[in-house]
């Protein structure tokens, strides 16, 4: 079999038998970049200090680079988070600053990260 080596800035890139392994090895590629990252997927529900549903908060999570929308439930699901420790954050207009906790996310497995409750502001008083 040929194989063909071709320099780069990052290291080397050979076509053929092996090449991601070469590439991983030396630095030249990320495997996060190629598809090789593991994910999770991590639900849960915002709801205001008295429990009842948050429609449109928004939702994010260390591990992805998205924000996702609370649906009429209070309800968020976000897929295709990066396996490990993540910090997930609900925030809101008319809400006082975030909630926040930590989650574990495995491999192919959907993690429950519960109620995040979030304070109303209050209107001044006339």
């Amino acid at each position: 079999m040929e194989h063909r080596v071709d320099f780069t800035s990052r290291g080397y890139f050979v076509a053929g038998l092996g090449t991601l392994a070469l590439l991983t090895l030396i630095g030249g590629c990320d495997p996060n970049q190629i598809g090789l990252q593991d994910y999770g997927t991590i639900v849960g529900r915002v709801a205001d200090q008295d429990g009842k549903p948050i429609q449109g908060a928004l939702v994010r999570s260390t591990g992805t680079t998205y924000t996702f929308t609370t649906d009429k439930t209070g309800a968020f699901a976000i897929q295709k988070v990066a396996v490990g420790q993540q910090t997930v954050t609900a925030y809101g207009p008319g809400y006082a600053g975030n909630a926040t906790t930590d989650v574990i996310v495995t491999k192919d497995q959907t993690v429950q990260a519960g109620d995040l409750h979030l304070q109303a502001i209050s209107a001044p008083s006339t």
